[in-house]
């Protein structure tokens, strides 16, 4: 949490130092990995040990624009999975993590089997692919093969601005081409993600038949609505002076400074493209972005897709709950995985 209040005091800074919209335009769109600010969570002791689960890692040129996305495999097998998650749920306050940790085989001394199917797993703003490994490694161990990767302008990828899945969705579609040319079964993937790469999965779906379902943790329904939300929400003192017409103003600003267009981000658009159901998961006391946004989506979602609550989770706490919904994603992907 400290790396976020120093994201928000940087901002708060500069805010006072300039045009406000200009500014806060800038600084959504700027690629994390040139902030200095160091990955959300990076120092939890099981994101430090994410990679020993890799099997291979490479990057990928992808484009326009052009940026590499470093990748890494996760093949399946027995890891030994065990995943410690204690959680306490104090009354009127936000759920509090008492103890975290996850252990697993390093990937060398797994025998890798028979793949189930191909997952794609996408982490969400300022984290990186080691977020996403205690899910990769739960789904190998399922036995899925599975592809973790830093989106454009986190972790070890380039690129000199961020989308909000404009470019990201099509960056996904250029790792399938590459996994098809390295002998993977892309013709049937499925993609989890989580609140930034949630949504950027779904436009993915929207444009690249190959993806046949998404698990949807957290998602925004509009980066236009998500941006002040989260603001106000987790930075309240640094975003209190910002207005909904300086917001306006710097997500029109935003597209131009990166040089996208919003309708290439335009989620509900996606979904209306594509016959991909979507298993949404959405924490109900989420104060960063509020479970209409999972609402929404879903009732606009093609058929067989399905909302799941969780009473008592927020932003930060519903991705980590992998035991407890390991088994209805795991049913999930082996039946919207299957081949026709």
């Amino acid at each position: 949490m400290s790396r976020i209040r120093s994201l928000a005091l940087s901002l708060a800074g500069l805010l006072l130092g300039g045009c406000v919209s200009s500014i806060l335009a800038h600084k959504v769109v700027a690629p994390p990995n040139k902030s200095g600010i160091k990955p959300l969570f990076a120092d939890w002791e099981v994101l430090k040990h994410a990679p020993e689960a890799f099997a291979q890692t490479w990057s990928v040129d992808v484009g326009p624009p052009k940026a590499k996305i470093a990748v890494a495999s996760i093949e399946p097998g027995d890891y030994g999975y065990v995943y410690d998650l204690r959680m306490s749920y104090p009354a009127g306050k936000d759920p509090s993590i008492d103890f975290f940790n996850a252990y697993w085989r390093p990937a060398a001394q797994v025998r890798p089997v028979a793949p189930r199917g191909t997952v794609v797993l996408l982490h969400g703003y300022l984290q990186n692919r080691n977020y996403s490994v205690p899910w990769a490694v739960r789904l190998a161990q399922a036995g899925y093969r599975c592809v973790v990767l830093d989106l454009r302008g986190h972790g070890a990828s380039t690129g000199d601005h961020i989308s909000f899945g404009a470019f990201e969705s099509h960056d996904i579609s250029q790792v399938l081409d590459d996994l098809a040319r390295r002998g993977w079964d892309v013709t049937r993937v499925g993609i989890l993600g989580v609140s930034y790469g949630a949504s950027i999965a779904l436009l993915a779906a929207g444009h690249d038949p190959r993806v046949s379902t998404v698990v949807a943790f957290e998602p925004f329904a509009s980066a236009e609505r998500a941006v002040p939300e989260l603001m106000r929400a987790a930075f309240a003192s640094e975003a209190r002076g910002i207005t909904d017409q300086q917001f306006a103003a710097a997500h029109v600003k935003e597209a131009k400074i990166a040089g996208f267009q919003w309708s290439q981000a335009d989620i509900e658009a996606a979904l209306a493209h594509t016959r991909a159901p979507v298993l949404f998961f959405h924490g109900e006391k989420d104060a960063w972005l509020s479970p209409d946004h999972s609402r929404e989506l879903a009732r606009r979602a093609p058929a067989g897709s399905r909302l799941v609550l969780s009473p008592l989770d927020n932003h930060v706490s519903l991705p980590l709950q992998v035991e407890k919904f390991a088994p209805q994603v795991i049913e999930w992907l082996e039946v919207n995985l299957k081949k026709p």
